[in-house]
Order: C-alpha cells, then sequence, then structure tokens
C-alpha cells in the first residue's frame, strides 16, 4: 500500500491481494491515516485479488470515515474488485469515479 499525504487529502493506493491474509497490516495503516484527519481517496485499481476479509476491511473504512466526518472517495476499480463490490451489491457504498481496466 502507497500512501500520499498532502494537507487535505490522504491518497491510498492498494495494490495486490486484499485478503484475510493482509488485513490486520492494512488494518493498522488505515487507521493511521484515519488519525491524521484527513479526507480519504481510495485507489483500489492495482488490487490483484479481494475476498470477504478485504471487503470487511473496505466496510470498516467506510464506516469510520463516516463516524468521523471524513470523506471517502474510490478513484479506481481494478476487474476483480469490481467484480467482488458487484457479487456483494456493494457498487452504491463504492461508487468509483474510474474503473481500472
Amino acid at each position: 500500500m502507497i500512501i500520499d499525504v498532502s494537507t487535505t487529502s490522504a491518497a491510498l493506493h492498494l495494490a495486490g491481494d486484499l485478503d484475510i491474509y493482509g488485513v490486520a497490516d492494512l488494518r493498522r495503516q488505515l487507521l493511521s491515516v484515519l488519525d491524521d484527519g484527513q479526507a480519504i481517496e481510495l485507489d483500489l485499481g492495482a488490487v490483484t485479488t479481494l475476498d470477504s476479509a478485504g471487503v470487511q476491511q473496505l466496510l470498516a473504512l467506510q464506516r469510520e470515515c463516516i463516524v468521523l466526518g471524513r470523506p471517502l472517495r474510490v478513484s479506481a476499480l481494478s476487474e476483480p474488485v469490481r467484480e467482488v463490490i458487484e457479487l456483494f451489491g456493494l457498487r452504491p457504498t463504492f461508487p468509483s469515479t474510474t474503473d481500472a481496466r
């Protein structure tokens, strides 16, 4: 995961597998970004695998952003992520400005 932080937002560029094996580390990093008080831009365009544990972390991030009053914007979805998001019926929850192809 790459995190680019500016004065107004934090851009999170996730890559590789977003699955049960990597979510614990991801959770710690996401919580640290939320502590900074920034708006969140989430780029999932380079994620190759997304399982239910990864979906759970995305939903937790979305809930935390709502509770903290921080905007969450999804800037890209890879094809595997788009398929899982649609399978779970979460497209309205995670709309993206672009889909990676």
